[in-house]
C-alpha cells in the first residue's frame, strides 16, 4: 500500500514586498495529482501571489494555513524563521523543504535558517531524526551539470521594459519625448502577451512617425550571449528592427539620411570588443583560459554610438571588465560629438555591483528603479553628462504569472519523482514534459539531480556542506543550546525552545559574534597549502585578492565559503578597502610589494604575516608599526621560517644545557624527487618563475668556515660549491654559499669572536653547479644587454655576443673556444643544449655526442620549444623563459625539501680551566616529498607556516608587547609553529651525538666513510680542498678579463 504524501505551498516572506510568484502552478498541482494520486497538495492562502487560492481549490489542493501533515514544502526563496521552529521530540519536522535558500555558500546571514536543518555535531541520532531535510533549486542540475530551475529568460524580458522606461523618463527631462514614454512597466501589465502588445503599438507609431528628430538614429545595443540577452533579444521583436553590426555603427550614426523609422539593433559579442594584448585575433577558448591578455574597446567602439545600452552579460573577478568607470568617460567624450544623447542610458539586467560596467554601484528596486550616475570628469574637457542607468535586481518578480509557470514546469517532474520515492511508487517519467532533454526526464537522473541538491538531510549536512557544520554549532552555542542537554527526551529540557529570528541575533555580526578576518594578496604556488589550512578553522572569514581569476577559482573551489576578490596587486588603491576589512593580512606577492602592503596595514591598523625576508624598505617600518600597535611579522616560509624556528628552538635547548656554539651550519633546498630528477639537465625542475634561481646563482657570498672568513664574488659563485653536504645517504647532495652568512650571528645570537663556522647554504644535487657555471659563461645570465632572436638556435650565439662582444671589435669565442674540447664539462654543456632545443641536432657539436644520451625517458612532452617572444629581452630572461617550458614538472612527478642544521656546541668553561675534550653535534633535519593529495614539498613548507602564524595572530594568541617589523624570533611564534607543523608530519628530526674534539675531523664510517661532521665534510672536500671536483673552464686569461671588465662595467 502506497503512503499519502502532502506538499505543501506556503506563502512568501510578508517581507518581500513585491514577490508574487509561485513555485507551483494550479495546472501543474492538477497534474501531479491526477500523476500521484498518493498526493495531496495544501497552499497557504496569500492575497499577494499571481494565483489565486480558488484556482489551487479547482485544481484539487486544499486551502490552509496548517502544514503540519505536509511531507515535502515549496516555496520560492527562503522561509521566514518563525514559520521553521527548532525540532524537538515533542515537536518533530521530517518535511523536505525547497527553495532558493542561500545557505549554501556560507551566507552568514542565512546560518538560523540552516540550522533549522542540521543538529548540533556529535547530536545522537535520535535527535537528528527530528529534523527537516533541505534542497535547493539553484543546485538542480542536468547530467551535463547545467541548472535547470531558473528565471534568466524573464529577466531580460522585464529588462528591457523597465530599460526603455527608464531612457524614456531621461530623455523627457532633456525636453524631449519620445514614443517610450508609452512603455509598460512589466510589473503593471496584466500579462507578459499584454506588454508585448503595448510594445508593439509603440514599433507602429514609430514606424509610421520615426523616433524624435534631437535623438538621431535610435540604437540598441544588447550584450550577452546567455538567456537574460536571448529575453532581451525576444522582447525587442516587437520594433521595427534594423539589425547591423558593431562595423557598421559610426557611419550610420554620422549619416544625416540614416532613416528614423527604424530602431537599429546591435548585438555585440565579446568578438567585437575584447581584443588580445598581444595583437592576435579574439579566440574563444584563448580568452577563457587567459582572460588577463585581453582588454576592452567597448568604448571606443560600441558605446559612443548607443542610444541605450542593454548589459545581459556576465562577468567574473579576473575577466576585463566590458567598460571600466574611466572608459565610460572616454566614452561619452566621443558621443557627445555626435549629439543625440548617446551613451547616457544603460539598462544594467545582469547587474553584477561593480562588475562587468565597474561604475554600477548599487542595485535598484521597482519602487525606484534606476539612478543617475555622474562620470569623472577628463583632464581634456568639462563636466561630463550623467549617465541613467536602470539596475533591478528582481525583475522576474514583475512578470510573475509567465515566470511561474516556466519555473514549474521545469520544476514539476522533480516534484513527481520526490513524491514516488516518498511514498514507495514505482518511478515513472513524466511524459508531460515531451520538450525537455530526455536525461532530465529519466527518473534515475531526477531523483540523482534530487540527491546531489540537498544540502542538509536527517539532521546531517551533505559530505559537499560539511564545512558549515562549525557555523552551526556556533549558532547553537549562541542560543545557549548543546545536544546533550537540551535534545534529551528524558529531560525537562526537552522542551521546545521557542526561537525568533532576534534571539538568533547571537550568531551574527552585530552582536558581538564577527568573524576574524584574513586577506591573503597572492595566489600562487604556495596558497593552497594556506588556504586549506585557514578555511577549515572555525571562527575565521578568509578573503583572497589576486590578479589571476583561473588560480582563484581553483582555490576556493573546495572552499564555497571563501571569498575572494580581483584586484590589481600592483596598485595598492585596488586592494586598500580589502586591507581595512580584515585584521590580518598575508602577502603572498613579490618581495618588492611587500613594504607598500606594510604601509597600508600600518595605516589602517591591521597586522601582516609574510614568508619573505626582511627587507630595507619593511624595516624601516618598525618604528612607525609599533607606535600604531601594528604586528608585521616576516620570515616565516620555510627558508626563511621553519629554518629561523627550528634553529632558534634548538640554540635554545642547547643553551639551556649550559653549552656555548661553536659551529652553525645550515642548508636548505627545495628539489625534484632524486627518481624525477634524472631526466632533465641540472636535475632541476621548476615550479614557478626561474629568475629567482638564475640570479642567485651570481650572487656573492661571505661566511666563516674552520675560523676564516671566505667572501665570495657573484662571478666566482658557481664554482664554489661544496661537492658534497653529508646530510642523508639516501641521496647526494652538493651546496652553494648563500649570501652574507655573517649576519646571523645576530640574528641567532652567536658569539661571532668565539665561532670557528657559521655558513648557510642552498643544496642541489651534484653536477648543478658545475653546469649552471658552463651557462654563465655563455651569457645566458646576462641581465644587461637585450637580445632578439628568430630561432631558438641562434639563442647561443646571441648571448656570446652579447656577453663578449665589446666596442673594440674583438672577436666573439665560439662554445669551442670557452671550453677544453675533450673535457667532461664541455659534453655535459654540449648535452644539455642539444637537449633544451638549442643547439641543432644536425650541428657538427651534437654530432659529436653520439646516439646515446645520458637522460633518462622523460615524465611528459618536452621536445617542443614554446613560441619565440617579442621584442628584445635580455638572455636571463629568455633562458628562463626556455626552463620554464622545458624543466616543469609532469605529471605525478614529487618534489622534495631538504632542510638541515648541524650545530656543535661544548660545555661553556671559565677562565682557568681545562679546555673542553668532547664537543656535541646537534642535528635538527626536514625531509619531505610532495604528493598529489597534499600538494607539493614547496608549497606545504611555505604555506603552511604562513597560515599557522596568521591563525596565532587573528586569535590574539601572540602577546600584545611584540609589535613592529619582527621575524619568528619570539617563542610565542616558533613554538606554536613548530608544534603546528609537527602536527601535519612537517615536524623536525632532531638527533645529537659526542665527538672527540681532537677527532672532530676523523671519519668514523658515516654514510661510507665521510667525514663525522657536515662542518669537516665543507672543509674537507669544499672548493677550496684537496678533493674538489672542478675541472678548468678552457677559458682564456684575455677572455676572461675581457668579460670580467664588461660585467663591472654594467654592473657600474
Amino acid at each position: 500500500m502506497l503512503r499519502r504524501i502532502v506538499v505543501g505551498i506556503r506563502r512568501e516572506d510578508p517581507k518581500r514586498v513585491w514577490e508574487r510568484r509561485a513555485p507551483l502552478t494550479p495546472a501543474d498541482v492538477a497534474y501531479l495529482l491526477s500523476r500521484n494520486p498518493q498526493a495531496d497538495v495544501l497552499v497557504a492562502p496569500c492575497h499577494r501571489r499571481v494565483f489565486r487560492a480558488e484556482e489551487y481549490e479547482k485544481a484539487g489542493a486544499h486551502v490552509t494555513d496548517d502544514f503540519r501533515s505536509a511531507d515535502v514544502v515549496l516555496g520560492v526563496k527562503e522561509v521566514p524563521l518563525d514559520e521553521l521552529p527548532l525540532p524537538s521530540p515533542t515537536s518533530p519536522n521530517n518535511a523536505t523543504h525547497i527553495m532558493f535558500s542561500h545557505t549554501h555558500k556560507g551566507q552568514a546571514y542565512n546560518t538560523p535558517l540552516l540550522s533549522r536543518f542540521v543538529a548540533p555535531t556529535h547530536s545522537p541520532e535520535r535527535v537528528k531524526r527530528l529534523y527537516p531535510t533541505l534542497i535547493d533549486y539553484e543546485l538542480l542540475k542536468n547530467a551535463d551539470g547545467e541548472r535547470t530551475v531558473g528565471f534568466g529568460w524573464f529577466a531580460g524580458v522585464a529588462g528591457v521594459l523597465e530599460s526603455l522606461s527608464s531612457m524614456a523618463h531621461c530623455h523627457l527631462e532633456q525636453g524631449i519625448a519620445s514614443p517610450f514614454l508609452y512603455t509598460p512597466r512589466p510589473h503593471n501589465s496584466s500579462s507578459l502577451k499584454h506588454a508585448q502588445h503595448q510594445l508593439k503599438a509603440i514599433g507602429k507609431l514609430i514606424a509610421e512617425h520615426g523616433t524624435p528628430e534631437p535623438l538621431g538614429p535610435f540604437v540598441i545595443g544588447v550584450t550577452g550571449s546567455g538567456n537574460v540577452s536571448k529575453g532581451c533579444l525576444d522582447m525587442l521583436k516587437e520594433l521595427p528592427l534594423k539589425y547591423v553590426s558593431v562595423d557598421q555603427l559610426e557611419a550610420l550614426v554620422k549619416n544625416p539620411d540614416t532613416d528614423r523609422r527604424k530602431i537599429y539593433l546591435v548585438h555585440a559579442k565579446p568578438s567585437d570588443y575584447f581584443k588580445r594584448t598581444d595583437g592576435l585575433a579574439y579566440d574563444r577558448t584563448h580568452y577563457y583560459e587567459s582572460p588577463q591578455t585581453y582588454e576592452s574597446v567597448f568604448h571606443e567602439r560600441v558605446a559612443p554610438y548607443l542610444t541605450l545600452l542593454l548589459h545581459g552579460a556576465g562577468w567574473a573577478p579576473g575577466f576585463p571588465r566590458v567598460m571600466t568607470t574611466t572608459q565610460l568617460s572616454l566614452a561619452l567624450e566621443k558621443a557627445r560629438g555626435l549629439g543625440g544623447l548617446r551613451c547616457t542610458n544603460i539598462g544594467d539586467i545582469s547587474c553584477d555591483i561593480e562588475g562587468g560596467l565597474e561604475f554600477l554601484t548599487h542595485s535598484t528596486t521597482l519602487s525606484s528603479p534606476f539612478f543617475k550616475f555622474t562620470p569623472p570628469s577628463l583632464a581634456s574637457g568639462g563636466p561630463l553628462p550623467q549617465v541613467q542607468i536602470m539596475s533591478v535586481d528582481i525583475l522576474p518578480t514583475s512578470l510573475p504569472y509567465e515566470a511561474s509557470k516556466t519555473f514549474s514546469s521545469k520544476l514539476a517532474p522533480y516534484l513527481s519523482t520526490l513524491i514516488q520515492a516518498k511514498s514507495g511508487a514505482s518511478p515513472v517519467a513524466a511524459d508531460k514534459f515531451k520538450e525537455k532533454k530526455r536525461e532530465e526526464q529519466d527518473p534515475s537522473q531526477l531523483s540523482k539531480a534530487l540527491q546531489d541538491a540537498t544540502i542538509a538531510q536527517g539532521g546531517s549536512l551533505s559530505a559537499r556542506d560539511a564545512w558549515l557544520q562549525p557555523t552551526v554549532d556556533k549558532f547553537y552555542t549562541g542560543l545557549g543550546l548543546t545536544a546533550a542537554t537540551d535534545f534529551n527526551a528524558s529531560t525537562p529540557a526537552a522542551e521546545e525552545p521557542t526561537v525568533t529570528p532576534e534571539q538568533a541575533a547571537p550568531a551574527n555580526e552585530s552582536n558581538g559574534g564577527r568573524l576574524k578576518r584574513i586577506l591573503m594578496l597572492g595566489s600562487g604556488m604556495v596558497a593552497k597549502p594556506a588556504v586549506d589550512m585557514i578555511a577549515a578553522r572555525p571562527g575565521i572569514e578568509l578573503v583572497i585578492a589576486s590578479n589571476s581569476l583561473p588560480e582563484l577559482q581553483a582555490l576556493v573551489a573546495a572552499h564555497p565559503h571563501v571569498k575572494y576578490r580581483v584586484t590589481d596587486v600592483s596598485d595598492p588603491e585596488s586592494y586598500k578597502h580589502l586591507v581595512e576589512e580584515s585584521d590580518v593580512v598575508i602577502s603572498l606577492l613579490p618581495v618588492n610589494f611587500h613594504p607598500q602592503v606594510g604601509q597600508l596595514c600600518v595605516d589602517n591598523g591591521k597586522h601582516l604575516v609574510t614568508a619573505s625576508y626582511i627587507s630595507p624598505a619593511m624595516a624601516a617600518l618598525d618604528e612607525s608599526a609599533k607606535s600604531a600597535g601594528v604586528l608585521l611579522l616576516n620570515e616565516i616560509g620555510l627558508d626563511p621560517g621553519i629554518d629561523h624556528c627550528s634553529a632558534i628552538s634548538l640554540l635554545s635547548q642547547i643553551r639551556s644545557i649550559g653549552h656555548e656554539v661553536v659551529s652553525f651550519s645550515s642548508f636548505c633546498g627545495g628539489l625534484p624527487a632524486p627518481e624525477d630528477s634524472l631526466d632533465v639537465p641540472l636535475r632541476y625542475k621548476f615550479s614557478w618563475r626561474p629568475q629567482g634561481v638564475l640570479g642567485a646563482a651570481t650572487n656573492g657570498a661571505s661566511f666563516l668556515l674552520g675560523g676564516e672568513l671566505r667572501n665570495v664574488p657573484g662571478q666566482s659563485l658557481l664554482r664554489s660549491a661544496f661537492p658534497t653536504v653529508p646530510i642523508t645517504s639516501s641521496f647526494g647532495l652538493e651546496g652553494l654559499p648563500n649570501r652574507d652568512s655573517m649576519v646571523y650571528c645576530d640574528t641567532y645570537d652567536l658569539n661571532a669572536s668565539s665561532m670557528r663556522t657559521v655558513i648557510r647554504g642552498t643544496l642541489r644535487y651534484p653536477g648543478f653547479s658545475q653546469l649552471m657555471h658552463s651557462f654563465l659563461q655563455l651569457g645566458f645570465l646576462n641581465t644587461t644587454t637585450r637580445i632578439q632572436i628568430d630561432r631558438w638556435e641562434d639563442f647561443v650565439k646571441a648571448s656570446l655576443a652579447a656577453e663578449y662582444s665589446s666596442s673594440s671589435e674583438s672577436a666573439v669565442p665560439g662554445i669551442t673556444d670557452l671550453f677544453s674540447r675533450d673535457s667532461e664539462e664541455l659534453h655535459n654543456l654540449l648535452e644539455a643544449l642539444t637537449w633544451l632545443g638549442l643547439l641543432s641536432p644536425s650541428s657538427s657539436l651534437s654530432g659529436s655526442l653520439g646516439s646515446q644520451g645520458r637522460f633518462a625517458p622523460s615524465a611528459i612532452d618536452r621536445t617542443s620549444m614554446p613560441p619565440l617572444p617579442k621584442g628584445p629581452t635580455t638572455p636571463l630572461d629568455l633562458f628562463a623563459y626556455v626552463l620554464s617550458h622545458k624543466l616543469r614538472y609532469g605529471p605525478e612527478e614529487r618534489d622534495l625539501v631538504v632542510l638541515s642544521h648541524e650545530i656543535i656546541s661544548r660545555p661553556i668553561t671559565t677562565l682557568g680551566s681545562p679546555a673542553p675534550t668532547k664537543e656535541t653535534v646537534h642535528s635538527s633535519t626536514l625531509i619531505t616529498y610532495g604528493s598529489p593529495t597534499l600538494g607539493s614539498a614547496m608549497s606545504r613548507t611555505v604555506g603552511i607556516p604562513v597560515a599557522i602564524a596568521a591563525l596565532l595572530v587573528a586569535e590574539d594568541k601572540v602577546p600584545a608587547s611584540l609589535r613592529g617589523v619582527v621575524g619568528p624570533m619570539d617563542q610565542s611564534v616558533y613554538k606554536p609553529v613548530l608544534e603546528g607543523l609537527e602536527s601535519v608530519g612537517l615536524g623536525m628530526d632532531e638527533s645529537s651525538k659526542e665527538v672527540e674534539v681532537r677527532d672532530a675531523s676523523s671519519q668514523d664510517g658515516m654514510f661510507g666513510g665521510a667525514p663525522t661532521t657536515i662542518e669537516r665534510a665543507l672543509i674537507d672536500l669544499g672548493p677550496a680542498g684537496p678533493r674538489r671536483a672542478f675541472g678548468s673552464s678552457g677559458l682564456s686569461d684575455a677572455m676572461e678579463s675581457q668579460a670580467q671588465a664588461k660585467r663591472v662595467e654594467a654592473q657600474a
